[in-house]
């Protein structure tokens, strides 16, 4: 179970609203897998076994955690769901004080990806933040104008076949 805790991104865990319901119930206290399902289901109308999927990727996810009490499971809220969230949140706080953009203070455009990298290598220019470069294949040289009648925009194709009578 631990394997798949660590492979869920705790933004995909919450991009369903069905299952931030599911955690907004459940930071009241701990529900029974029924009491959520007709919670959430019929808010949501989806069905129980829908609402059972969304339960286990929640739990899959870190987020939340069951114990069984004779025939019913009852579902709960974890600190470590949480805290991966906002581990992740803290993660694009830091990328985004980093990021790409004009820098006020320098007076300068910022792109973390442009200059040489940390250890004094160069940064490879694959992706984004390299310059752009002209196309090589299919460029055009001259668009042709439609003020020109010779431009030729509207092609006179040759006829296949009989021609029609006039």
């Amino acid at each position: 179970m631990d394997r798949y805790r660590r492979t869920i991104n705790p933004f995909e865990a919450m991009a369903e609203p069905a299952r931030r319901r599911i955690i907004e119930v459940l930071a009241s206290g701990e529900h029974t897998a029924g009491q959520l399902a007709e919670a959430v289901g019929g808010e949501f109308a989806i069905s129980r076994t829908a609402v059972s999927k969304h339960l286990r990727i929640l739990r899959d996810a870190g987020f939340l955690d069951v114990r069984a009490e004779y025939q019913w499971r009852w579902y709960f809220l974890t600190r470590d769901g949480l805290e991966r969230l906002e581990y992740a949140v803290e993660q694009l706080r830091q990328k985004m004080a980093g990021g790409l953009g004009w820098d006020t203070d320098l007076r300068d455009k910022r792109d973390p990806l442009g200059g040489p990298a940390f250890d004094g290598r160069p940064v490879l220019r694959k992706g984004p933040g390299r310059e752009p470069a002209r196309g090589r294949r299919g460029h055009q040289t001259s668009a042709p104008r439609a003020s020109d009648p010779e431009a030729g925009l509207y092609p006179v194709l040759p006829v296949v076949g009989p021609m029609p009578p006039t």
